[in-house]
């Protein structure tokens, strides 16, 4: 399991480079050194599949991916690791024009962030930034501006600069 681990560390490192053939070689390493039952590991594992579709524009790829990390991270039953997979795959599914599967799945994320005490603020924010984008797609604009009010309050808690910014901007365009 550790080995795992720093194979996936590097290859995160490799991606954050450009190196997709090297991240992509010690993921696949990853795969083959993990057991059926590790479902942490494979859920990171496709987490980072994902991540590398994504990066080249093939969403659909990208949700295909995201779809086997949800399924081992509830597996898991490590609800943190569900929730920010359900909000990777709504993200997803915004992208691809899914607007109505995209609000519940980021209506999910969120309900698990709410209800978990050890939630990170960035993480919620972050759920609440594609919920925002998503209502706002969807003429949502009531509920849109009460998420962006929520987005800039917690970017501000955690000292992101660019979130706040963003969240002030959508409220002047909504408001």
């Amino acid at each position: 399991m550790e080995r795992i681990k720093i194979l996936l560390k590097k290859a995160w490192q490799e991606r954050r480079n450009n190196n997709y053939d090297q991240a992509r070689t010690l993921v696949d390493e990853a795969y083959a050194a993990c057991e059926v039952d590790d479902y942490l590991s494979l859920g990171r594992i496709f987490h980072i599949y994902r991540q590398f579709e994504s990066d080249h524009d093939n969403y659909q790829k990208a949700l295909e991916y995201s779809k086997q990390s949800l399924a081992f991270y509830k597996k898991s039953k490590n609800s943190n690791k569900i929730a920010h997979s359900t909000r990777h795959l709504a993200d997803l599914q915004f992208q691809l024009g899914q607007y109505q599967e995209s609000v519940s799945n980021y209506q999910q994320a969120l309900a698990i962030y709410r209800n978990d005490a050890s939630t990170n603020k960035g993480d919620l924010a972050n759920a609440l930034r594609g919920n925002g984008l998503v209502l706002e797609k969807l003429g949502n604009i009531k509920e849109a501006i009460q998420v962006w009010k929520e987005v800039k309050q917690l970017y501000n808690a955690v000292d992101l600069a660019a979130g706040v910014e963003e969240a002030a901007a959508k409220l002047e365009f909504l408001q």
